[in-house]
């Protein structure tokens, strides 16, 4: 093994450096996914912890009207990032085997990644418009259990995303908390309400 790693150019060490945690991580997440136990930051359709910057006040979202019983196509994702530079460096290994000059190695392989992470958005948006399709009650929610996803802010102070299972899916919907501790990214939560028609209002378990 140490022979066959010290005989790689730099720019293949690079490349398998990339191309084997990512790897590993990828399938985790894919197996996780279709076992009905991924999302969240791994998960389908998902924004990535920090870009969601709705805020509520007096209680009601002033951003936007919230439609999120619906699936939202995301693209800049954790995983869809993880399979950016999965698909990045496996291309790149297989481009320098080849022959092909650094530059066009590192183009190609770019935009191989970004097409794969385009894949990977469709795949998730027209999975969840299926199972989400047909007769939806957010009531149902209500004592349903799941994790958060995009970090909530404490006291309705901010809009975060939760993944919980009810009606026989999981489904990633806007939630808010009326707690005085922020809530981050995983923590276990229980839906205690409904607000606003589909915005759910969740507590740490």
């Amino acid at each position: 093994m140490q022979s066959w790693w010290d005989a790689l150019t730099a720019i293949e060490k690079f490349f398998w450096f990339i191309a084997i945690p990512c790897s590993i991580v990828f399938a985790i997440q894919m197996v996780l996914t279709f076992v009905g136990l991924g999302g969240g930051a791994t998960d389908p359709g998902a924004d990535l912890p920090g870009m969601h910057t709705d805020v509520l006040a007096n209680g009601h979202d002033v951003s936007h009207s919230n439609e999120d019983a619906g699936p939202a196509f995301s693209f800049f994702t954790v995983r869809n990032f993880i399979a950016f530079f999965t698909v990045f460096s496996w291309s790149g290994l297989a481009f320098t085997h080849s022959g092909y000059r650094l530059t066009l190695t590192i183009l190609f392989s770019v935009l191989i990644g970004l097409f794969a992470m385009l894949m990977i958005s469709s795949l998730f948006y027209f999975a969840m418009k299926m199972t989400s399709s047909g007769n939806i009650s957010v009531q149902n929610a209500i004592g349903a259990t799941g994790k958060v996803y995009i970090p909530i802010k404490a006291n309705k102070s901010g809009i975060g995303k939760v993944q919980v299972t009810f009606q026989g899916s999981v489904r990633e919907m806007q939630a808010i908390t009326t707690g005085t501790a922020d809530l981050t990214t995983n923590t276990i939560i229980r839906v205690t309400a409904i607000v606003d028609e589909n915005i759910l209002v969740v507590e740490k378990i």
